[in-house]
């Protein structure tokens, strides 16, 4: 395309030496004085014209270059399914409970991310590989918690004659016993009764992680049962005012949970929550009584307020967790807190 301009521009000079005086042929080019003015360009603007043209060429060149390099091999969709299990298998046996779910080369969760290659892929291949796609598919969604789901598809992979078949039907079963814990009723008639539900649901989820230790269901069931035991202290701490020295029970509650959970990916949220209960109580008390009267003992509130500062301290040191920017500010609010209700004190 340059070439192609400046054999545009020398043809543009030939033909104007050609009009200035040729007369070969039986034609004479004859002009007018007013024609031969129009079509006369002088030196120094032809020598414009040729540097305007062979810049705007470049920059073609160069914008055509840019759009038709190589993309990068990160980010360009999966076509084969290897490319989409390959990683999507390996990062799958990580412990969810200890470490939260990884994430892929564009930032977001492997298992939703996966979930939606596989359903593209098998939009775009229909019947090729099913065993191989629904069994993904079931896997993901049983590190997602979708438990239900997981098994309908892993009995449907079970149904056919492939080297999956076996596996599936067992992951299924299990799934299955998940499935009646999740479904077993808990009475909410009487707090205590609802309480004790919760405990047979954790004593269940532990029988369910000796069955299958050393496999990915007992990570997934200690998941579970971390869960009831985080539900168990919220409700205990949501209804502290109908149950008796209900404070106290919420304090055992939450010690209980972070001593039972150190390994969990979470342990850094339960410390907050838990110095966040003693801040509740601080506030409480100096609500109760006012910090300017007689009755105001600072003892108390200290105590409160200390107890929640040694939490978010000990959140605060760690270095790499998102949590720790969290209980700086916690900590900050705390001594600004107990530094102006000592002065109202004095």
């Amino acid at each position: 395309m340059l070439f192609r301009s400046l054999d545009l521009a020398t043809n543009s000079r030939k033909m104007g030496e050609t009009f200035k005086g040729r007369r070969e042929g039986p034609y004479r080019w004859q002009r007018s004085g007013r024609a031969k003015k129009h079509l006369q360009i002088s030196p120094a603007k032809n020598h414009l014209i040729r540097g305007v043209i062979l810049a705007f060429e470049i920059f073609s060149l160069s914008a055509c270059s840019s759009r038709t390099g190589p993309p990068d091999a990160r980010y360009v969709p999966a076509g084969d399914l290897l490319d989409i299990v390959k990683d999507f298998q390996r990062l799958a046996k990580e412990d969810t409970y200890r470490f939260a779910i990884p994430k892929d080369v564009t930032g977001i969760n492997i298992m939703k991310a996966t979930l939606v290659r596989l359903n593209d892929y098998e939009r775009k291949n229909p019947n090729q590989f099913s065993d191989i796609v629904q069994f993904n598919k079931a896997l993901a969604l049983e590190r997602l918690r979708e438990y239900d789901q997981a098994a309908a598809l892993y009995r449907k992979v079970a149904e056919t004659d492939g080297r999956l078949a076996a596996e599936a039907a067992k992951n299924a079963e299990i799934l299955d016993q998940f499935l009646r814990i999740f479904d077993k009723v808990i009475p909410t008639d009487d707090p205590f009764k609802y309480i004790a539900g919760l405990d047979e649901k954790v004593a269940a989820w532990n029988q369910l992680m000796q069955k299958y230790q050393g496999t990915q269901y007992a990570f997934l069931a200690r998941v579970e049962e971390e869960r009831v035991d985080r539900a168990k202290v919220a409700f205990v701490e949501a209804n502290r005012y109908r149950l008796k020295e209900g404070n106290q029970l919420t304090i055992v509650g939450y010690s209980q949970l972070v001593t039972k959970h150190q390994q969990s990916k979470n342990i850094y949220r339960f410390l907050l929550d838990f110095g966040d209960f003693y801040m509740v109580l601080a506030n409480e008390y100096a609500s109760q009584y006012d910090p300017e009267g007689l009755v105001f003992d600072i003892k108390v509130l200290d105590q409160f307020v200390k107890s929640a500062l040694k939490l978010y301290t000990e959140v605060g040191q760690v270095d790499g967790i998102v949590e720790k920017i969290e209980a700086q500010g916690k900590i900050e609010a705390a001594r600004g807190f107990l530094e102006k209700l000592t002065r109202l004190n004095r």
